[in-house]
């Protein structure tokens, strides 16, 4: 659903850690996921640290709040256009290092997992749900007041300003550098499995080819258009 990664370092402004380098002897704190670990991994030794320069702090996902309450020094698991706004919006502006600025390969976020056994035994059902998505992309970037209207009246306790900027922030990553929404590249996987498999988190008999299909959100755009 989106073509660039949202995870980042998140640092308070006036803190003066405004890079990966910068974090030597600090305390991390980050949502207990082991993706981050070797997300933040990569980021520090594009500048020459490790993970042993600094001290990670499982602090679940009160990710800005321990940041807000200077618990820890820095965070990651954090969306850029999510809890930068938020953190703002508490009056707490913040320096943001987002993963591919620092090394870590270009991947896709949220993005939508069937099993093979779904995609064979019921290809109508997932031709249906990509189709309503696909049409969801396309009323949202009509118009981002009706579509906050609609997440509103949905989640009636959704903080609206947070959405109204996040919507804003978000919605050009939708499709920059696609030719479609939903579009997934080989060398954009492969990029990302040859990450992986550096950094032991993947077989490196992987292939790439057989973890998406562009077939769904082809036949939707042929539809649409």
């Amino acid at each position: 659903m989106v073509q660039y990664p949202l995870n980042s370092i998140m640092t308070l402004e006036g803190s003066g850690l405004e890079s990966p380098g910068d974090l030597a002897g600090m305390q991390i704190g980050y949502p207990g996921i082991p993706s981050n670990e070797a997300l933040l991994e990569t980021m520090l030794e594009s500048e020459g640290l490790t993970l042993d320069d600094v001290e990670l702090v499982n602090v679940g996902f009160n990710l800005v709040q321990a940041l807000i309450a200077e618990q820890v020094d820095a965070i990651i698991g954090a969306y850029w256009v999510h809890e930068s706004i938020l953190a703002e919006n508490e009056g707490f502006p913040v320096n943001i290092m987002r993963v591919e600025d620092h090394e870590v390969p270009i991947y896709y976020e949220l993005v939508l997992v069937a099993s093979d056994e779904t995609i064979e035994d019921n290809p109508e059902m997932v031709e249906r749900f990509v189709r309503a998505m696909q049409q969801g992309y396309h009323e949202a970037m009509d118009d981002f007041d009706a579509a906050t209207d609609a997440m509103m009246e949905e989640y009636p306790d959704t903080d609206r300003a947070l959405e109204s900027d996040s919507i804003v922030m978000l919605a050009p990553l939708w499709t920059e550098g696609a030719d479609y929404f939903g579009q997934q590249t080989t060398e954009r996987w492969q990029d990302f499995a040859d990450w992986m498999i550096d950094g032991g988190l993947l077989d490196p008999d992987t292939d790439v080819e057989n973890a998406f299909t562009n077939e769904f959100v082809e036949a939707a755009t042929e539809d649409d258009e």
